[in-house]
């Protein structure tokens, strides 16, 4: 089977899992144990002083004596990782610069990644004197093609400038709509499959809840145009997602009647039923599409916090078992035959350099 990033990211064995859920649910102060909040380009964009795409030429642990002291007087120390500058997207630096990004390994939250030989795109702030990585693991990514690449530095210059503007019309006492742009720039980064979870979790977070579950910020629900509604349904159609991204942008779509929309979700969902142990975000896809089609969906009880949790880490285990999706495929074979649908299976999408980053962080 293909484990998604999520799945490789994290392996719940029932101790793991024990633990996770003693430190969740006890009551009492959580420091850095608990998960931090979802991040997308555009608010690490945001707060990172340096973004850059950079080789990771050399990746060390402290020595434990010098960790030790280090740590007395700033927690975050304990692992280097090397970068040679290719390019500086924000901020200052120049090609060649070498860089120290300096961080601490932890379980939870997920430590950024850096995996030496690869070039990484690593948002950067200086705290204590010392690159750190802004939002842990969201915070570093890695471009599987030119294409990825060139669709990341689109989406991080676009933000940064529209940022930019907005800082500079404030400061002339003129009023700028951050918010629309904001809008703007998370449809457009969705239409790429690299991009497309910083896009669509700014739109519908809900649609992720695997993420959402640690993500207690107040969100406005966004108003999409039917031109915007258009435009990620193209995107849908050229390139479906087969990862988190389908109930995602189903969710988007709501509402928006078009039969590719419905065929290629469809392709996308018996893509994932033909995997040894679909993610468990392909019934919600499924409800989606059914919503979509006119059907009627039975109103189901809320899961409780504890539900919620095993939910999201039910992904990091190697495999749901044949009989926990016995129903599911029933349902799914009686769907197609209402239907009509006989959906091709979709190719399968080339597996990230590292996982766990980004869309895929896992806690």
């Amino acid at each position: 089977m293909r484990e998604s990033g999520f799945a490789k990211g994290i392996r719940m064995t029932p101790r793991w899992l024990a633990l996770v859920l003693v430190v969740l649910f006890i009551p009492g102060p959580r420091a850095q144990a608990y998960p931090i909040p979802p991040e997308t380009l555009w608010a690490l964009t945001q707060e990172a002083e340096w973004v850059v795409w950079a080789d990771v030429e050399e990746v060390l642990a402290l020595p434990e004596d010098e960790r030790e002291r280090a740590q007395k007087v700033d927690w975050e120390s304990g692992a280097v990782a090397r970068l040679r500058v290719r390019e500086a997207w924000k901020g200052d630096a120049r090609q060649g610069d070498q860089v120290e990004v300096h961080w601490i390994e932890t379980i939870c939250p997920a430590p950024p990644r850096y995996e030496e030989g690869l070039a990484v795109v690593a948002f950067l702030v200086r705290r204590a004197g010392k690159w750190r990585t802004v939002a842990m693991s969201y915070g570093t990514r890695y471009p599987a093609s030119n294409d990825d690449a060139e669709a990341y530095r689109g989406a991080v210059t676009l933000a940064r400038d529209a940022q930019e503007k907005w800082t500079q019309e404030r400061i002339v006492g003129r009023t700028g709509n951050l918010d629309a742009a904001r809008l703007d720039w998370q449809v457009l980064v969705s239409a790429h499959p690299a991009t497309r979870w910083d896009g669509l979790y700014g739109l519908v977070p809900d649609g992720d809840s695997a993420h959402a579950f640690y993500d207690g910020r107040v969100r406005t629900p966004v108003a999409l145009t039917g031109a915007q509604r258009e435009l990620l349904a193209r995107g849908f159609v050229e390139r479906p997602p087969l990862d988190r991204a389908l109930p995602m942008m189903l969710m988007a779509l709501r509402g928006h009647e078009d039969a590719k929309v419905d065929l290629m979700a469809a392709r996308a969902i018996e893509t994932m039923l033909s995997l040894d142990g679909p993610p468990d975000w392909v019934p919600q896809a499924f409800e989606l599409l059914r919503e979509r089609r006119g059907e009627k969906l039975s109103r189901r009880r809320a899961l409780t916090r504890k539900e919620l949790l095993e939910r999201t880490f039910r992904d990091g285990r190697s495999g749901s078992s044949s009989g926990e999706w016995e129903g599911f495929d029933r349902e799914w074979t009686r769907f197609k035959q209402r239907h009509q649908l006989t959906p091709a299976l979709l190719p399968l999408p080339v597996e990230p350099p590292v996982p766990g980053t980004g869309g895929d962080s896992p806690l």
